[in-house]
């Protein structure tokens, strides 16, 4: 008997989250299904399944883990096969039968924004205000035993975007928008429910001038019987859990399940790129058709 841990790359589009739901798909589902399929877990509690992670609806992954111990050899391309193209296990390694994959050293989100007139210093000021440990309270939706959370590092990058790009955005100068997307990468031990996507909408709001960073201090550090500020989730479909490290534990990438998913990725980027054709056809002609 061996217990291995997968990390799972998947894109969030067509699922109602990772975790099991009654009568929707999710990622947690398929695994188990194709799982248990091809005869390397029978029953959880045995086998002991186990995860890192529960993404929302929408969010996507390159590096989420889950673990349990089987009588077969792993064998990673047998199983991706098995799986549908928009989830696929991409490095594997093997664990001792006490690893619990949501202990992890590290977890790695990345939020991409596509706002308008960002203000890239003003960003990362705002950041400087999260790093480090804070009590989390008003960026959760579920109470919890503790809301305490040591943000390591946030860093805001502006991807270069080369000229041919820049050309195809004047097309559009009619629509005064500017989808020039902004990174900022969260590193942490742990996150909570939400968190990273409450954290982005106050990131936002700063940047627009709906609060101070003074009043981010406040959020982080809410006095005792305070009741919990709202706080309004930004889009869980900009969101990547990029990867999660661990201890003691190197896990391997298998070549040929990493260009199996890059392969699915361009040919899912085609099909958006085709309709962003369509789409610009269509605006372009709007005028002349009137």
């Amino acid at each position: 008997m061996k217990r291995t841990a997968l990390k799972i790359a998947y894109i969030g589009t067509h699922f109602h989250g990772f975790q099991r739901q009654p009568d929707v798909r999710t990622v947690e589902e398929e695994l188990i299904y194709h799982l248990r399929k091809l005869e390397y877990i029978d029953d959880l509690k045995a086998s002991r399944f186990r995860i890192a992670g529960r993404t929302d609806a929408g969010v996507h992954s390159l590096g989420n883990v889950i673990s349990f111990q089987s009588e077969k050899e792993v064998r990673v391309n047998q199983i991706n096969n098995s799986l549908p193209d928009d989830i696929q296990i991409i490095a594997w390694a093997p664990v001792r039968f006490g690893f619990k994959p949501r202990f992890a050293k590290r977890r790695w989100y990345r939020y991409i924004l596509f706002e308008e007139d960002l203000d890239i210093d003003l960003l990362r000021k705002t950041a400087e205000v999260f790093k480090g440990t804070h009590d989390f309270t008003n960026f959760t939706k579920r109470k919890q035993k503790t809301t305490v959370r040591t943000i390591e590092d946030i860093r805001i990058t502006k991807p270069i975007i080369d000229e041919e790009d820049k050309n195809k955005k004047s097309d559009f100068a009619h629509l005064n928008k500017s989808y020039s997307p902004i990174f900022v990468d969260i590193y942490g031990e742990s996150f909570l429910w939400n968190m990273v996507r409450k954290m982005m909408r106050i990131f936002l709001d700063v940047n627009y001038g709906k609060l101070t960073l003074d009043d981010v201090e406040r959020l982080l550090n809410p006095e005792e019987g305070e009741p919990r500020a709202y706080i309004k989730v930004v889009d869980a479909e900009n969101l990547i859990l990029m990867d999660i490290e661990y201890e003691g534990i190197r896990f391997r990438y298998d070549d040929y399940a990493c260009e199996r998913f890059r392969r699915y990725l361009i040919d899912n980027l085609f099909e958006l790129q085709k309709t962003y054709s369509i789409t610009e056809s269509m605006l372009n002609c709007l005028d002349d058709l009137i």
